[in-house]
């Protein structure tokens, strides 16, 4: 059975904010204990919001992949970087952007007119193998022409089933440098994310805790906004992963399916 390792007093925890990729599966295998451990949640009423970096896919077709995994959520259960970066663009009265992004991201952007003529915003998620010179040098030159860059989060690397591999991070600094802009930056580790997540869920940081596998994304950005952190040994920190900066998370659990475990021990 997984072991959890407990560094602190025990928080008030009413609710739970989860990283996905990592957490609940990496790539297209499920974690395990991963699908039982939200269904427990659910059983008890403990509120969560899976809270993603992921900028591959929209909010819809990431909810059809959990459910095809055997995971009964639904979409309001799923708060993802491209999905609170409209949000933040409707709340600056943005009307044009230049969306570089894999997938069916562009979906949660249906309402600004996505244009590679003196847009506003360029906004920047994973490429992943899409990333050409020519993709890279046209973001650049429209932020010279004087678009705004903005980083649908700024992540270093990901957790494949093949092992580590680049994030839209490097990319993002690529442009800031040769661009000489600082990105705005919508995902964790962004205090504006987490704000955007409390009132999602409904519930103050003082009674939520964090669940992920990025020490500086999710732990260190929790833990800035005020969440209990509590971190996995799986996804980034399986294997031999680095391990940025000097993290520590208030509790580390060896999977997510130890949660159920710990929160029992603790809270009945």
């Amino acid at each position: 059975m997984p072991k959890a390792s407990q560094k602190s007093e025990k928080p008030d925890i009413r609710g739970f904010l989860i990283d996905i990729d990592g957490v609940l599966y990496v790539e297209k295998q499920v974690i395990e204990g991963a699908v039982e451990t939200l269904n427990y949640l659910q059983r008890e009423k403990i509120p969560f919001l899976l809270v993603t970096n992921t900028t591959r896919r929209s909010r819809y077709s990431l909810l059809t992949n959990l459910n095809r995994m055997g995971f009964k959520i639904s979409l309001d259960q799923i708060f993802s970087a491209p999905f609170a970066a409209a949000q933040w663009l409707k709340a600056n009265k943005a009307t044009s952007i230049c969306l570089f992004a894999q997938g069916d991201t562009y979906r949660e952007f249906k309402d600004f007119r996505n244009t590679t003529h003196n847009p506003q915003y360029v906004l920047i998620g994973d490429l992943g193998e899409d990333l050409t010179y020519e993709m890279l040098n046209q973001a650049f030159r429209l932020l010279m022409d004087g678009s705004e860059l903005v980083a649908l989060q700024k992540n270093r690397y990901w957790r494949r089933s093949s092992g580590l591999a680049i994030d839209s991070g490097a990319i993002v600094a690529g442009l800031e440098y040769a661009a000489h802009k600082e990105a705005r930056i919508i995902g964790k580790p962004s205090p504006d994310f987490f704000e955007q997540a409390f009132e999602t869920i409904g519930l103050p940081a003082q009674h939520l805790a964090i669940i992920g596998d990025d020490l500086e994304a999710d732990i260190d950005g929790g833990a800035a906004a005020g969440l209990f952190t509590i971190a996995v040994k799986t996804g980034k920190q399986a294997g031999r992963s680095p391990v940025p900066g000097d993290s520590t998370p208030n509790l580390w659990l060896d999977a997510i399916a130890a949660l159920p475990a710990w929160l029992r021990e603790n809270y009945s």
